[in-house]
This record gives structure tokens, sequence and C-alpha cells, in this order.
């Protein structure tokens, strides 16, 4: 399990998370025992390859997984199971307590809707306001996060906003109704450098604001480097490597984080020198090798490591890994 700052209150705790799907091939283990913590005014990182389970975790805590998965484990909000929980108390829930900001802002924007309207919707439905008073927040938020004329801008509708600005709005609407839990997959993605880096700052900014708690999902080593408290490598649905993130990057001990980490451009990198590519690819998740998920593309892997897969154990304080040979990383 993920532990952060010893003297926040937990916002949310995953307790050995399981999701499947079946599908023609088979049952899809999607994660696969996955626990973090995420305290009051944190950013957690979950980090991995595409496939990894990082979305899956996102909409398994929003319960928005298809009808054709399984969940088990626990999903603590506010030390309430959220698992347990009928589809009326999650749609309650949704908005409120747990928002979510999505990587794509204009599919997730309705084009139909102007951008005011799509504020103040969740204050009227959530929060029972008045049509002036969720219209003076709706004014508010989109000044918060960085909205320049906003009185205007409340008349548009998504598509006549940039990229970055679609966002800012897809930022504003999640945190309109003070959430418990946000939720960020992949915010960054789509947009070029600088606007990136005015998301990110704001995104550091929420920290200090909030009660609650942000979990950052992404692809992106450099991202978490820069915005979060604590980091969860996850690769092959399993959490590989958790940590205060200072402490991962710079002494990782998982040899999927290694690889993670040198295939990274960072500002000291040599250039003279090739990007480090991890050999191989994921693995398919119907059909797992035995032992180490990763095994087939480590270069530390032994005999124990294609026979037995390890569990996470705690190394340091505050920092696990699931690696039979860590100490040779």
């Amino acid at each position: 399990m993920t532990a952060n700052k010893v003297a926040t209150k937990s916002v949310l705790e995953i307790k050995n998370l399981q999701v499947r799907f079946q599908t023609q091939e088979g049952s899809v283990p999607a994660v696969a025992g996955l626990s973090l913590r995420v305290g009051a005014g944190e950013i957690v990182g979950l980090v991995g390859e595409s496939g990894c389970g990082k979305s899956t975790t996102a909409l398994a805590i929003n319960r928005l997984l298809p009808k054709s998965s399984r969940s088990g484990g626990q999903i603590l909000l506010d030390g309430e199971d959220i698992l347990q929980l009928n589809e009326r108390e999650m749609r309650k829930l949704r908005g409120s307590r747990i928002a979510m900001v999505f990587q794509d802002a204009l599919a997730a924007l309705d084009p139909t809707m102007r951008v005011g309207q799509q504020i103040m919707e969740p204050l009227q439905q959530h929060l029972g306001m008045s049509n002036v008073q969720a219209r003076q927040r709706a004014l508010e938020l989109l000044d918060m996060v960085g909205i320049v004329d906003p009185q205007r801008r409340m008349n548009q509708y998504s598509f006549e906003f940039s990229g970055g600005m679609r966002q800012r709005v897809m930022i504003s609407i999640a945190l309109s109704c003070n959430p418990r839990l946000l939720l960020a997959d992949e915010p960054t993605t789509a947009l070029d450098v600088t606007i990136q880096r005015q998301i990110l700052n704001l995104l550091i900014g929420l920290r200090n604001s909030l009660d609650g708690g942000i979990i950052l999902i992404t692809h992106d080593v450099g991202v978490v480097s820069e915005v979060c408290d604590s980091v969860v490598v996850m690769y092959a649905g399993r959490e590989v490597e958790y940590g205060p993130t200072q402490q991962v990057f710079t002494k990782p001990r998982h040899p999927y984080t290694v690889g993670l980490l040198g295939s990274t451009l960072q500002a000291s990198t040599d250039r003279s020198q090739p990007l480090y590519a991890i050999p191989g690819l994921p693995p398919n998740l119907v059909k797992l090798p035995p032992g180490c998920p990763f095994a087939p593309r480590c270069p530390l892997a032994s005999q124990i490591c294609r026979e037995k897969d390890p569990a996470i154990q705690l190394i340091e304080t505050n920092h696990g890994v699931a690696c039979w040979n860590w100490k040779e990383v």
C-alpha cells in the first residue's frame, strides 16, 4: 500500500483492487491487487505503459466499468466502501465527492451546450443552487482556472475554445462541487508544451487549495516527477513499485521503473547517447507467462522470476517493490 505523508488524513484508500473483464479470448485481469492511499492535499501519480491498468483504476473508482467487468477488494472514500454502494448512491457521489478530468476535453464537453451551462449544471443538481447562484459560482471557477473574460466565455460553446482552454473548463467543472477526490486521466497529453506547463501549474496550485486529494494518471514520468508527492508504478495490471516520488525516481528498485526513467528525455540528457528502450512488448493479459509478468523483458530475470510472481515488499520507509532481485537494481 502506498504510504504518503503520515500526518495527512486519508481521502482515498484502495485495498487489493481486482478488476477482470470477460472477453471472447478469456478473462482479462486488468487490475490485479492494487493498493494505494491518497491523503488530503496530496497528488499521487499512477504511471506505466498503455494497457497497464491506470485508466481502468480510475473507472473503477468512479464505478463506470462496463457490465462485463468484475471488481473486488475495497475502495474507501473517507472510510466508505464505494464498491458496496448502489447506482443511485453512486450518481450522487459522481461530480460531487468524486470528479474526473478526462484526456480529451473536446469529446467530454457537450458541443450543443454553452460552457456556462455545463459548469452550472452540477452546481444546481448536487448543491441545489439557484440559477443566479450557479452563474456567479461558474464565473468564479472560470476565473480561478485562468479563463480571461469569463463573463463573455460563459456564453460561448466548447468548439470556440482552444485545447488548453477546454481543459481548463473541464477542470472548472470537476472542481465545481469541491470534490474530495479529483481524478486527472492524462490531462495534458493532447496539449502543446506551453499549455501543458500551464495546466500542470494549475494542478500544483489546486493541491494547496483543495481539501481533498488528486490522482494523476499518466505515462509521462517527467510530469509525475514535477507534480506528484508519491507515485505508483504499474505493469500488466500490477503495482510493481510505490513510494515518495523523489525516492522512487532517484533510487528505483524495480527494473521496469529503471526502464521508464531511462526512456525519458531530460534537460540533462546527453544528446549523443540514444535513449534506452525497454525490450519486447507488454504481455497478453489473457495468457500471462508464469512468474513475474516483466520477466521476459527484464535484464535481471533469474529462475525464480520465471516461476513465481513476487509480492510487494517494503524495502525502505514508505517504499515498496515487487521484485525478487531488487537489491541488484
